[in-house]
């Protein structure tokens, strides 16, 4: 066997393990109970709200939850992003909050930038994203070309392993820059 052919069997090895982790997951997620998947997605919520390394960012990439697709709420997380101080004006310290938007059928997605939940409208599959353009009809910045660096990245995941890797849903989503 030569070591292309031993490589080809170990990936499609691999894909395997991936496509039967996924499966198992799904299953799982499927036959939780919501209350005890609410409380687990306040849980989650919390934690990352306390963590240092959440409360010393300043741009960050998100995802927009989705409850079709099982995944963790987003909901409190962007709320307090995007709440503004007691006086209506943003804080000197708020953060920068990137998210997700489906470009194509291809799954290929570029980050915009949004200042409030009203800046998210559904797609065709009812998944909240935000429109190309502002309010005001200004197109948004995109991650790609921002000034600054991104210093987090929030992720869905299916499942991840104990030292943080994670699992997809299998979508091959990619992100681009125009």
């Amino acid at each position: 066997m030569s070591n292309n052919d031993q490589e080809a069997d170990n990936l499609e090895s691999v894909f395997k393990q991936k496509r039967i982790i996924r499966s198992n997951v799904r299953q799982t997620l499927k036959s939780m109970d919501p209350s005890l998947r609410s409380q687990e997605d306040d849980i989650i919520q919390s934690i990352v709200l306390e963590a240092p390394w959440f409360k010393s960012s300043k741009r960050l990439c998100a995802y927009i939850s989705c409850s079709a697709l099982r995944e963790v709420d987003t909901s409190k997380l962007l709320s307090q992003i995007l709440s503004p101080a007691p006086d209506g004006n943003k804080l000197p310290t708020a953060k920068k909050l990137y998210v997700p938007r489906v470009e194509d059928k291809n799954s290929n997605m570029r980050m915009f930038n949004i200042s409030r939940i009203d800046d998210l409208v559904a797609n065709s599959m009812n998944i909240l994203e935000p429109a190309s353009v502002d309010a005001d009809g200004n197109a948004r910045e995109d991650v790609m070309h921002a000034n600054d660096p991104v210093d987090l990245f929030i992720l869905p995941g299916l499942a991840f392993d104990r030292s943080g890797r994670r699992l997809g849903r299998g979508g091959g989503c990619v992100y681009h820059s125009y």
